[in-house]
């Protein structure tokens, strides 16, 4: 499997985080690695397959699956979902930020919330068969960042200036990993709970406390893939939860499984967040290189 991390365009940066290019044959791969448990991680994606279509499901991996279209919105997700490859994958990942997606998309993203597959060509038209078209037949990866970098760069739509008060607001709670609470910056920002929450449902597709729960649980996510000897009330005091009751309820609702079984789920699926990396439960040394290694 190739993997290579690209940065956007600088005008596209302060609403894109990168563009991850995977080109995955899985009939060379372990089963295990191609079946997984996408978990919640507070941005949103657009995805561009110029090969093989894959499954998804919001249920679980035993129900049937549906197959994606070639280019498609994941939003903001609550619960997780299960992706399923096979074939030869070759796709774009553009990685958006948390209020990325509404300078692309003019209209309140908590409609997006927990769609896992939304037909882009629904929504921007026959541009994007064409682009589809110009990343398959591209010489080289460079090429296809251009392209998309294009592509991307005519459906920015004017910037509405609350956006700043959303934007700083997911930077307070980036940089607390989600302990913030947002009575905290009301006097800093100006504007009430309310206002804020309603700004944060129609630019991000969450409230700012659901999106401080998402970091948290990533936090926890990562502390819990270095270290799986590490105790649950361990993690959950230095993930900064009250206790681990409570740790474990928002784990269990973002997870589908309590932290006591998360480890022992791990033969039959991988679990994967797409915040800096793919991340898995498995140890490091039974990770496939190209997992254990991370793809930003």
């Amino acid at each position: 499997m190739k993997a290579q991390v690209f940065t956007p365009s600088p005008a596209l940066q302060p609403y894109i985080d990168s563009y991850v290019l995977v080109d995955a044959d899985w009939s060379t791969l372990d089963a295990t690695a191609a079946t997984w448990r996408l978990l919640p991680y507070g941005q949103p994606s657009l995805l561009f397959l110029y090969g093989d279509l894959h499954e998804y499901s919001y249920r679980s991996r035993q129900d049937a699956m549906q197959r994606t279209t070639r280019a498609f919105l994941v939003g903001q997700l609550t619960q997780p979902i299960w992706l399923k490859f096979s074939g030869h994958t070759r796709l774009i990942k553009v990685q958006v930020k948390p209020a990325g997606m509404s300078q692309f998309l003019p209209l309140a993203l908590d409609a997006l919330t927990d769609v896992p597959s939304l037909d882009l060509e629904a929504v921007w038209g026959r541009p994007v068969d064409t682009l589809l078209d110009q990343l398959h037949e591209a010489a080289t990866d460079e090429a296809r960042v251009q392209q998309l970098d294009a592509f991307l760069l005519r459906r920015l739509v004017p910037k509405d200036a609350l956006i700043d008060y959303v934007q700083y607001t997911v930077g307070q709670l980036q940089a607390s990993s989600g302990s913030l609470t947002i009575s905290a910056l009301e006097s800093q920002l100006g504007i009430s709970r309310r206002h804020l929450e309603r700004l944060f449902r129609s630019k991000v597709g969450l409230t700012p406390k659901e999106l401080g729960k998402i970091i948290r649980l990533n936090q926890a996510f990562h502390r819990l893939d270095a270290d799986p000897t590490l105790s649950l009330t361990a993690l959950a005091h230095d993930c900064g939860y009250f206790d681990q009751a409570h740790f474990s309820r928002d784990f269990l609702n973002l997870t589908g499984l309590r932290p006591s079984r998360l480890l022992a789920e791990r033969p039959e699926e991988l679990f994967v967040t797409h915040g800096r990396c793919f991340t898995s439960m498995r140890p490091p040394a039974a990770r496939p290189a190209w997992l254990a290694a991370g793809v930003a």
